[in-house]
């Protein structure tokens, strides 16, 4: 059993932080050069991998994202080896309050079958503590990759109408599902926060 005490959780914190300054750094470099892209560009829509169409924010930050998991995963794997889960997937009831962890396994079952109704509502944060047990939630992060206006801190994305936490924000939905007193949003340049 992994606990979670004030020290490590700062440093688990200064890590990712030091994760998402590397994923930007990284990624805008590759792309942009030394410079930021321009409103205009971060709205331009391409083609993923998949050939979905969406916009280059939407490209953006799902690099980051990589680079950034990959990142987190050598550091915690220092800091917390057994203790963590990356984009762990959690099934949510909000009327039973029943939070169910779904393996990786399970979910690649449930993808393989098509069944994806069943994911409907699901859970995913960037990064969870556990003490070993990844039912056992001790803290939950997320990732946020803005394209612009890098100097302040996005809101927490609102669920749409029809959705099961329709008007509720992502972290008011892993608040109350993991019985945390917050979930800070890991923001490079700007550190975690809520």
């Amino acid at each position: 059993m992994k606990i979670l005490d004030a020290a490590l959780k700062q440093q688990v914190t200064e890590a990712l932080e030091e994760c998402a300054d590397k994923a930007r750094t990284e990624v805008i470099l590759a792309n942009f050069g030394t410079r930021s892209p321009t409103p205009q560009e971060c709205n331009e829509q391409v083609r993923d991998a998949q050939g979905r169409t969406l916009t280059r924010a939407m490209q953006l930050g799902n690099e980051m994202h990589r680079v950034a998991l990959q990142c987190a995963a050598e550091k915690l794997n220092k800091l917390r080896p057994g203790g963590f889960s990356l984009e762990p997937t959690y099934l949510y009831d909000l009327d039973s309050g029943k939070v169910t962890w779904l393996s990786p396994d399970e979910v690649a079952r449930i993808r393989q079958r098509g069944s994806l109704g069943e994911l409907k509502g699901s859970l995913v944060p960037d990064v969870v503590l556990h003490n070993g047990n990844p039912e056992q939630v001790q803290a939950a992060y997320d990732f946020k990759f803005p394209c612009v206006d890098i100097g302040k801190r996005p809101p927490w994305r609102k669920y749409p109408p029809g959705h099961p936490y329709d008007g509720m924000s992502q972290d008011e939905v892993y608040r109350q599902a993991f019985g945390l007193h917050e979930v800070p949003q890991v923001i490079p340049y700007l550190g975690a926060g809520l």
